[in-house]
């Protein structure tokens, strides 16, 4: 039974004559590096970006082929943030409607919509504590222990 959360510290043989750029490792046969961070994000995304960025690539777990994830993950961040601060001056979650009912106010909808999809992104990143404590790193040079 294959585990899709074990990450080969070698790459696969068709891709071991492949060399990473920047002295950079190969994570999953591809070189390890950070994406350029898109122009179109907002500044509070650009800024996220940049933090997981350097931190993905201490970790040697980011390729230039997750750009497009690591944008719509840093938007969700920006966005929920944003929510945030609206909600702090509005000082509740909720809203009177013209009618007298109480509701969720479009702020608490919007942060609740963007963690969701943060949360389930973070995940395939491993920037999740669950993520990370399911996260294993297979040697392949290690060897079987045998007893």
């Amino acid at each position: 039974m294959q585990n899709d959360n074990v990450v080969p510290l070698r790459p696969p043989e068709e891709n071991q004559n492949q060399k990473p750029q920047e002295g950079g490792a190969l994570f999953q046969g591809i070189a390890c590096e950070a994406p350029p961070c898109p122009a179109w994000l907002s500044k509070e995304a650009k800024k996220h970006y940049r933090f997981l960025c350097a931190e993905l690539k201490k970790a040697g777990l980011i390729a230039k082929i997750d750009q497009g994830a690591l944008a719509i993950l840093c938007t969700s961040y920006a966005r929920m943030k944003e929510a945030e601060e609206k909600l702090q001056d509005r000082g509740t979650e909720y809203q009177k409607t013209p009618s007298g009912y109480m509701q969720l106010a479009p702020e608490a909808v919007q942060w609740e919509r963007h963690s969701s999809k943060y949360e389930k992104l973070a995940k395939q990143f491993g920037v999740t504590v669950r993520a990370r404590q399911n996260f294993k790193v297979e040697n392949p040079d290690q060897g079987e222990l045998e007893l």
